[in-house]
């Protein structure tokens, strides 16, 4: 500094020492301000998906609506922010300003996504096409999401600006902070906020720590423009025709060049999220969709990425070709993204030995973590270092790394969106993994030729033979010359029922698979033993023809229309097997049967392989398709029923418990007519005696009459808001239901008194109420939250399972 050469040298390195330390708080601060920035916008995006599922019905649609919506507002935000670093005095303040904004913008989201709800409902009248639906829904949701995702993606550029003035390295130190962050925030968001807090207060609380920030940021003092910086840092001015000299340790490529490599990052931003959705699907196949798997499996991710951005910093201020580097990187993502997919078995493995070697639920997800950023750590470290060596590669000089950074994020996001949108809707559901993984390695191994064709000649001979290798191992472990089979049973939900892998494996051993393809909601698949068939959703058994699962899927479609003394019209709400909508269909009074099944591919499964065990209830004329969402079913329409069946799947998997709280049940009574059923099946295998007094409570809050069978293994609850009939409406069994209860266990002559006498009368229900005042809402779905710990608690040896077997009178 000038004003430090004219004091004595005590007092210099006084002030030099004081400047040194203020420098280093500075770095803290911005960056604590970007991690903060992608902390609240994972975080924020896994509420957004919640709410919005529940606002708009948990369809693929929606999800792909959300995601890009997020990566475009991020991309524009960054966009703009790189243009106005070069240009703006002072970027401290603007970057105070955007964590403010972001503040108020995500503590306002969900009231004003409501809002947006009532905007859509107003403009997209009802039987609109998807398409359609998707047209309006999409920038009505844009409206709230799209300012707060720009204002993250424009902060990432300012604060490398402002971080460059204080150190070098500032892209990749940047970079990795915003990738922590969002790490930081898929865990902090899925296992903390949302958990703990609900979805409101969790917006609240972020928005309240943006603000806070953003507090400490403007009274920071921020190096701002008018401060004298070196020399060289110092725009130059141009005369027509002239060019800028690039500084020491920087090149400048041609223009050609240039659109060579923005067009390249796109195509290899695009084959990041086709690679990421691969790989999410390869886990929800191993280790499930509840909030805690996805959230430890995309924090796994980040955690790479972010360690491949902070570990290339020192290469990248080493003299060498950043050229070659890129290019030696994108074939290391080839080849490590595609080894993930052909790791199954050790995951398997490492899953169970952790499983059996933990009793805490929350170290045990920890080691989940640890083991996915093991498998994903090649791909992920090498995208990490991409990146800022590209930013790099694209920089004439340090000032400009900060407006470069905008645009190579803009480029490399939008690359994304059509990445996400092309992986979910056409390449999975059309050409399968086989398709998924050839596009993502031919899109890398072109990439890795182009950056080996504009890296010095003297970089290109020292590097080719390693790329050469390098791109024949990843041809060779890739479709079409490798073919690759996915998993299909689930080592988080068969395997630790088993106890070890040998018997896991025996277990898959014993089943042939029939059917399996890729959809929007991910793997359907279908499997054959010697003598029962089983549908398998992402790797879960959600319907067989067995004893163990007839029990719920006959007795949820018989017990309310034999209880119900004149049910017309009925409404059962996921498919499953079909044997529910068998039992419905075996029932003369029902005229009109109205199946709701979100996914289509599991229409097509159960169609063509459990024809025979539904007795083709798909084709009986009675039946109307609905495949939709089954609240938003529910919520959006007039029409009065007699019967509403509540079968889905899980309530731990993503998207489901909006079908077990007391905001739906409101709307389900809305659509009874008087004297209506609703007819809930709940897990009990998954749920601890207050889980289930949770559950009975929450049906309670809206249906003041309620009954209740039990296996001890599954519950069928009957609900009313008018007393519950005490005995069969008939007593004429036509054949198919005295078959059925057959089925399930029950003989045909003990029907009447097994239905006159349920397990859970008006005594035992107030017995399991006085156990919580919990209720189970769209805002705090915790019985979501328990029903997934449970998953690892209650498949233990030492499991509470005796209060189960307590309450059935049938056993």
């Amino acid at each position: 500094m000038l004003i430090a050469s004219r004091l004595s040298p005590l007092a210099s390195r006084r002030l030099l020492h004081q400047l040194y330390s203020r420098a280093i708080v500075d770095r803290r601060l911005l960056i604590a301000a970007v991690a903060y920035a992608n902390l609240v916008s994972l975080a924020a995006q896994v509420i957004w998906v919640r709410k919005i599922n529940v606002l708009f019905g948990a369809t693929a649609g929606v999800f792909a609506s959300v995601l890009a919506v997020v990566l475009a507002g991020l991309a524009f935000g960054a966009a703009w922010g790189g243009n106005r670093s070069s240009t703006e005095a002072r970027p401290g303040r603007l970057l105070g300003f955007l964590l403010i904004a972001l503040g108020l913008l995500c503590a306002a989201s969900l009231p004003l996504l409501d809002v947006a709800r009532t905007l859509f409902l107003a403009i997209a009248p009802e039987g609109l096409a998807p398409a359609a639906r998707a047209a309006i829904r999409i920038p009505v949701v844009a409206l709230v999401i799209l300012p707060a995702t720009f204002a993250i993606g424009a902060i990432l550029p300012l604060a490398t600006k402002l971080y460059g003035r204080l150190s070098s390295g500032a892209v990749a130190s940047v970079y990795a902070a915003d990738t922590f962050g969002a790490a930081g925030g898929a865990l902090i968001g899925g296992f903390l906020l949302v958990p703990h807090l609900g979805l409101r207060i969790a917006t609240w609380v972020l928005g309240a720590g943006a603000i806070v920030l953003a507090t400490l940021v403007l009274r920071s003092e921020l190096p701002v423009e008018a401060e004298e910086e070196p020399e060289q840092a110092q725009p130059q001015k141009k005369g027509r025709g002239s060019k800028a000299k690039p500084e020491a340790g920087y090149a400048e490529l041609t223009r050609f060049r240039k659109v060579a490599v923005l067009v390249s990052f796109f195509a290899t931003g695009g084959a990041a999220l086709l690679l990421e959705t691969g790989w999410n699907r390869f886990f929800y196949l191993l280790n499930g969709t509840s909030i805690f798997s996805l959230s430890t499996v995309l924090a796994g991710f980040l955690t790479g990425i972010g360690l491949g951005s902070a570990l290339v910093r020192r290469r990248l201020e080493r003299d060498g070709d950043v050229a070659a580097l890129v290019a030696r990187l994108q074939i290391a993502v080839a080849i490590g993204g595609v080894l993930v997919f052909r790791s199954r078995e050790m995951f398997e493995r490492m899953y169970l030995s952790l499983y059996q070697a933990t009793d805490n639920h929350l170290l045990f997800q920890a080691g989940v973590y640890l083991m996915v950023f093991g498998l994903v750590a090649l791909a992920t470290l090498a995208m990490g270092a991409n990146f800022p060596a590209v930013v790099r590669l694209l920089t004439v000089m340090r000032d400009q790394e900060a407006r470069t950074l905008g645009r190579v994020y803009f480029v490399n996001t939008a690359g994304a969106v059509a990445g996400a949108l092309a992986g979910e809707f056409l390449i999975l559901p059309r050409f399968g993994f086989d398709g998924l993984l050839a596009t993502i390695v031919a899109i890398y191994l072109a990439s890795a030729v182009l950056f080996w064709r504009i890296a010095a000649p003297r970089a290109r001979r020292r590097s080719a033979f390693v790329l050469a290798v390098g791109a024949v191992i990843a041809v060779a472990i890739t479709p079409p010359l490798k073919s690759y089979e996915p998993p299909w049973n689930a080592v988080y939900y068969s395997g630790v029922r088993q106890g070890s892998y040998d018997k896991y494996a025996a277990l898959n051993a014993a089943h042939t698979v029939m059917f399996r393809k890729q959809g929007f909601y991910g793997q359907v698949t279908v499997t054959k033993t010697q003598s029962d068939y089983y549908l398998k959703h992402n790797g879960k058994t959600d319907a067989s023809t067995n004893s163990t699962d007839s029990y719920a899927q006959y007795l949820l479609g018989h017990l309310p229309l034999m209880i119900h003394p004149n049910p017309e019209r009925v409404v059962n709400i996921g498919l499953g097997g079909g044997l529910t909508l068998a039992a419905v269909a075996a029932h003369p009074q029902a005229k009109e049967i109205y199946q709701v099944e979100l996914d289509p591919l599991v229409v097509e499964a159960t169609g063509e392989w459990f024809a025979a065990a539904n007795r083709n209830a798909l084709k009986d004329p009675r039946v109307h398709l609905v495949v939709n969402d089954g609240r938003n079913f529910i919520e959006h329409g007039d029409r009065q029923f007699d019967v509403i069946i509540s079968e889905p799947p899980n309530i731990w998997v993503s998207g489901v418990s909006g079908l077990f709280t007391t905001e739906f049940y409101r709307a389900a009574k809305r659509r009874l007519r008087p004297g209506g059923i609703l007819c809930q099946w709940l897990p009990l295998y998954e749920l601890t005696q207050r889980d289930f007094a949770t559950a009975l409570a929450t049906l309670n809050s809206e249906f003041p009459h309620l009954s209740g069978w039990t296996n001890g293994s599954v519950a069928v609850i009957l609900a009313s808001a008018d007393p519950l009939p005490k005995e069969m409406a008939s007593s004429f069994v036509p054949p198919d239901v005295a078959r059925d209860f057959q089925n399930a266990g029950i003989g045909r002559w003990s029907i009447p008194g097994f239905v006159g006498r349920p397990d859970l009368d008006d005594s035992k229900i107030k017995v399991f109420r006085e156990l919580t005042t919990d209720i189970n809402r769209d805002d705090l779905p915790m019985l979501e939250f328990h029903s997934a710990r449970n998953l690892y608690y209650l498949t233990k040896p030492n499991a509470d399972r005796a209060w189960r077997d307590g309450i059935s009178v049938h056993r």
